[in-house]
């Protein structure tokens, strides 16, 4: 972004009234036309065109045409190069829905992704596309409308988010671009204090972290993000994502990195973190010593505590 410019986003609540317009009735008529567009980029294009913008300057799409899958799960080059060209991007409007709605809706409009990526579910589901003709044709009247919400739901999630359902939670972890961008800012700032031989290899480490899965990353927005005052300092949250990397890349398929890789381990972290901030004010510690505390008060004292359940 050039200094002092404004991202261009809907406007917030023309956006807000054209969700909830379309959550209004489960199956109706205006979803049904919103899933037929959703198969033509043009006419969805169109459904959003009378919504107003403002900001001065539209969002730089990604290089290259995207697959379906890759728009799912972006492969960290993209969330790298996505996070390069937007790192000035102000974190107030990084976690807006009317700004990656409108981002997500710019990359149709350039051909880099097809609107009925965004109707894509989660894990192995069917291909976007088959899933709106699958909800459009469903003959059973029971299910039909929960079927055709769910993917209209779907839509709206990835193209932007869906906070009047999930809150702003749904903006960090249901769209792919903000979800990317999020992860790299992590990546970057928790790698920031090391030379240059070093960034690498740990921007590696913290991405084997965020990039476990989708409830992993959820839970570590939940935790360090939402619920938790003791990672709004950056040093303390860079140390705990650091000292994850270290012991989740070496070993993948490891017991122990199994172990790790549970929503329940994180969760016993953050809260051991949480109980030392408690003790003694860790956001004054320079990073060597939070990386020591990370090490033996937080690490060590959650490893014992497993073992301790297991025997």
């Amino acid at each position: 972004m050039t200094p002092g410019s404004k991202a261009v986003e809907f406007d917030d609540s023309a956006y807000s009234k054209c969700r909830k317009r379309l959550l209004n009735c489960k199956g109706d008529s205006r979803q049904q036309e919103f899933l037929q567009r959703a198969l033509d980029c043009r006419k969805f294009i169109e459904h959003f065109e009378d919504i107003p913008r403002v900001g001065q300057e539209d969002p730089l799409a990604v290089a290259s045409n995207m697959t379906e899958h890759e728009f799912k799960s972006p492969p960290s080059d993209t969330e790298s190069s996505l996070y390069s060209q937007w790192r000035s991007l102000p974190t107030s409007v990084a976690s807006r829905s009317t700004f990656w709605a409108n981002f997500t809706l710019s990359h149709i409009k350039a051909g880099r992704i097809k609107s009925h990526y965004l109707a894509v579910g989660s894990g192995s589901s069917p291909s976007g596309k088959t899933r709106i003709t699958k909800a459009l044709r469903e003959r059973d009247k029971k299910r039909r409308p929960e079927r055709i919400d769910n993917c209209v739901r779907t839509i709206l999630r990835r193209l932007g988010g869906l906070p009047e359902i999930r809150g702003n939670r749904s903006v960090y972890v249901d769209c792919p671009f903000a979800r990317a961008w999020w992860r790299e800012r992590m990546v970057e700032q928790a790698a920031s204090y090391l030379d240059v031989s070093g960034r690498n290899n740990c921007k590696n480490q913290i991405r084997a972290v965020v990039g476990v899965n989708q409830t992993y990353w959820e839970k570590l927005i939940d935790r360090i993000v939402f619920r938790n005052s003791t990672f709004g300092s950056v040093n303390i949250r860079g140390a705990f994502l650091r000292k994850l990397g270290q012991e989740m890349l070496p070993h993948p398929k490891s017991d122990e990195n199994k172990e790790l890789a549970k929503a329940k381990s994180l969760i016993r972290l953050c809260r051991r973190a949480t109980a030392y901030q408690g003790k003694i004010e860790m956001s004054i510690l320079d990073d060597e010593e939070l990386n020591d505390i990370m090490e033996e008060s937080v690490w060590d004292a959650c490893l014992s505590m497993s073992n301790a359940r297991v025997t």
